[in-house]
């Protein structure tokens, strides 16, 4: 076209430079996925999963991520997978992009699996999150990004040749919390530990939330058993009408009911909310 200037045959010229970030999401992970995508503006990976007959299970990468920036993000969803038939997924995922030839490789785990089993109570036992993320570099991964880890020991835990980079969401957790939580008030409100080992996360939340700190823990009267839930606390609650149960991670919430019940049973007019990351 004549009327096409210099300046917009330039503009219309596209040089890829670098390496394209491309995002692969796992099933389960769609509503993450979406979120990021719209944050980001990156391309949504394409892959294909089959199980065949025999249980098994397959995976393929169907378009080209030679030089790419490549992330997946694997998202734990019981309605959608049992965990371990999502992990044996990942690394099949995995295994298949490295043979892509991708510049470099992520793995996105906001919740790290096994994360609970990270030492040896007793002889005999195995350290489960230091196996899987050992497992996730063998398959190829050069990168792991995780949020919160449940013991920070767990850093170390990365194997030779892989990247772990352990995210905080102290901050939009504090947020979300002012944001849901009714009539939320610093002078009304207390955030409470389920029991002594998340003490630690649970009063930095409280120091960020600007709120008073309770603990929960269990006393035995005698030998043997569980022992009674029972609230310590160091100030005046009478004047408390919202406690916040915050912990790391809920699996069951067994422990959670039962530190409500007694939170209940001490401060019957109090709204109980229960929040992990």
């Amino acid at each position: 076209d004549e009327d096409d200037g210099p300046e917009d045959a330039f503009q219309s010229i596209r040089i890829p430079l670098g390496h394209p970030p491309v995002l692969f999401g796992l099933p389960g992970s769609q509503d993450l996925m979406k979120e990021i995508l719209r944050h980001l503006k990156w391309r949504f990976g394409e892959c294909a999963f089959h199980m065949f007959d025999n249980g098994e299970i397959g995976a393929k990468v169907l378009q080209t991520v030679a030089n790419h920036d490549v992330f997946v993000v694997i998202l734990r969803n019981d309605a959608i997978s049992e965990v371990n038939f999502s992990l044996m997924r990942l690394l099949l995922t995995v295994d298949a992009l490295r043979g892509e030839s991708p510049h470099r490789l992520t793995v996105v785990m906001p919740c790290l699996e096994y994360a609970r089993q990270d030492r040896k109570l007793v002889a005999g036992e195995a350290i489960a999150p230091k196996l899987l993320l050992r497992c996730i570099r063998t398959a190829g991964a050069t990168r792991f990004v995780t949020l919160d880890l449940h013991n920070q020991a767990e850093a170390a835990f990365s194997p030779q040749g892989m990247v772990l980079d352990e995210l905080s969401s102290d901050g939009y957790l504090a947020d979300f919390i002012k944001r849901n939580v009714l009539d939320f008030d610093e002078d009304h409100t207390v955030v409470c530990a389920t029991n002594g080992g998340g003490m630690k996360f649970t009063r930095r939340m409280a120091d960020i939330l600007r709120v008073g700190f309770i603990m929960a823990d269990r006393f035995r009267q005698k030998g043997g058993g569980r022992g009674d839930v029972k609230i310590i606390s160091d100030s005046e609650l009478k004047a408390v009408t919202t406690v916040i149960v915050i912990d790391d991670m809920f699996d069951t919430c067994g422990n959670l009911v039962e530190v409500c019940s007694a939170l209940h049973l001490l401060l019957p007019e109090a709204r109980l909310y229960g929040v992990a990351p």
